[in-house]
């Protein structure tokens, strides 16, 4: 939400900082999706680490959130 909504109001460097910090915590986490399948976070793009790739639990599917643009992670496990 930083980095879209309130793009301006934050120093980039910073924000991309913060989000770097993030990124190397979540590889391996899981978190459940708005379809409501549980997923864990398999690889985080440095350009895209708000929609990291992600394999989904129960049928080992990978799937890429900065292409499938419809899905995304609404908590974290």
């Amino acid at each position: 939400m930083i980095f879209h909504d309130d793009f301006g109001k934050f120093d980039i460097a910073v924000v991309k900082t913060l989000l770097s910090s993030f990124a190397n915590f979540s590889i391996g986490s899981r978190g459940k999706l708005n379809n409501g399948f549980i997923a864990e976070i398999i690889f985080i793009d440095a350009g895209s680490q708000t929609r990291p790739v992600i394999k989904v639990m129960n049928s080992g599917q990978i799937i890429n959130l900065g292409i499938n643009r419809e899905l995304y992670i609404e908590e974290v496990l």
